[in-house]
């Protein structure tokens, strides 16, 4: 049963024996006490028995129902006025499942190793079966029943990894038995084989579950996105959305904003996956409201600072850089709020980087944007990101960079942006030598024409 440990659990009367032997023993020895038991006077019933155990693993993945039926089943063949099985996690070291008969009190799961003394703590620990005749008078023995005299258990073994225990407690003294004890330890043998199909049956499922849960989490946010570019005259827009992990906490946008007016929105949700897409999903819901109601981009900005500042938790923020291309006099107004600074290439060799504006949004109350304007010109390239391009590191630790960023991006020039964006993304995995990236990449670029 539970309770506190003031030391760690050691062999009485010598050391311990590696788990890894002892499961190899136990192999060795189970064939001859499945013989030895079918020799027994009562080998007829209890093979029976293990028949009837065993359609019932076939027959069933749910655990709990066959650690049940396994547990009752035992009673059958040996009486016990207390019995109980242990699920044991060997990589967190931790009891994670317990069934019982005939304690007062439940136990408490899932609780660390160091929780779990007395003889079954001591089963755990060293993987060797206890056959107690006299249990109080065992150095392991804590007295967790008032009328417990007596006591039967094994480890559950499997891949040479003590897995969990099994365990009988009797009322008398020397109620068990060498051949309860060879009994029980091919019943632990077949909890291992159900334990084992149960739990991989639950993490197919789990696994099957988050699937289905990507999969609709990244249908939704692709909904989010741009179906395809704007066409417009004397202008070439694209861009390109690639989450590291089936779904982006980056965003890009290209919003009808009013006659003659086209906005352009790139922002990154500290964060991946999931999380930082639902994240993403308010911001965008929250920017598109203000854009309606205000045209001033400060203010937009503002106000979903503060929705934000609202919904979000103390860790949480998003950098975003929005502004809007007057298409007629080829003017973009802009303000970034924390973001990796746009860059604009002319084809004079001219670089400019549009930094404007003020903090990420979602953690300084009351925080003030300014706004700036840039006027294009033919030749003129505006490339926009998100951290996940110019952080992007390859094998000795060096950064993409935005010298590179720059520089791809005008060996490419020739290409339409849309084959643009798809030839940057190109070099960065090649630089990387990775397919997978370790954070969302977004990169949006605009070509002025004529």
């Amino acid at each position: 049963m539970f309770g506190r440990v003031s030391a760690p659990l050691t062999p009485a009367g010598g050391g311990t024996q590696p788990k890894a032997d002892f499961a190899t023993m136990l192999k060795r020895v189970l064939a001859a006490r499945i013989a030895r038991l079918m020799r027994s006077d009562e080998g007829g019933p209890k093979l029976r028995l293990l028949q009837e155990i065993n359609r019932k693993i076939s027959s069933s993945l749910d655990l709990d129902e066959v650690l049940d039926f396994i547990i009752d089943a035992v009673g059958q063949i040996i009486q016990y006025d207390a019995a109980s099985i242990y699920i044991f996690d060997p990589e967190s070291q931790t009891v994670i499942k317990f069934v019982g008969r005939g304690y007062r009190t439940s136990e408490t799961v899932p609780a660390p190793l160091q929780a779990l003394c007395g003889i079954v703590g001591w089963v755990l620990v060293s993987g060797e079966s206890v056959l107690a005749p006299d249990a109080p008078e065992h150095p392991c023995f804590i007295n967790c029943r008032d009328t417990t005299r007596s006591l039967l258990a094994v480890p559950i073994i499997s891949d040479e990894k003590v897995i969990g225990a099994f365990s009988l407690e009797s009322d008398r003294p020397d109620a068990f038995t060498e051949d309860d004890l060879a009994w029980l330890a091919v019943l632990a043998t077949q909890t291992a084989i159900s334990i084992e199909m149960a739990l991989l049956h639950a993490e197919q499922v789990e696994k099957k579950r988050l699937e289905e849960q990507l999969r609709i989490a990244r249908d939704v946010q692709l909904s989010l996105l741009p179906v395809a570019a704007p066409r417009l005259d004397g202008l070439d827009i694209d861009g390109i959305n690639v989450p590291s992990q089936g779904i982006s906490g980056d965003y890009f946008d290209f919003i009808d904003v009013a006659d003659g007016h086209l906005g352009l929105v790139v922002a990154d949700v500290v964060g991946k996956g999931i999380p930082a897409s639902l994240i993403m999903a308010g911001f965008r819901a929250f920017l598109r409201a203000e854009i309606r109601n205000n045209y001033a981009i400060r203010t937009i900005f503002s106000k979903v600072n503060h929705l934000l500042m609202e919904s979000l938790k103390d860790h949480q923020f998003v950098s975003a850089i929005y502004g809007v291309l007057d298409l007629s006099r080829r003017r973009f107004t802009f303000s970034n709020a924390g973001h990796p600074p746009p860059i604009l290439l002319r084809a004079s060799g001219e670089r400019r980087y549009l930094s404007t504006g003020g903090p990420v949004l979602g953690i300084i109350r009351g925080a003030n944007y300014r706004e700036r304007f840039i006027d294009l010109v033919p030749g003129d390239i505006l490339l926009l990101y998100t951290d996940g391009l110019t952080e992007a590191e390859n094998e000795a630790g060096e950064a993409f960079g935005r010298e590179r960023v720059e520089r791809y991006a005008l060996e490419n020039i020739h290409l339409g942006a849309r084959q643009m964006c798809e030839a940057l993304y190109g070099e960065l995995i090649d630089f990387t030598g990775t397919r997978r990236l370790n954070d969302d990449t977004t990169i949006v670029i605009v070509k002025v024409l004529s």
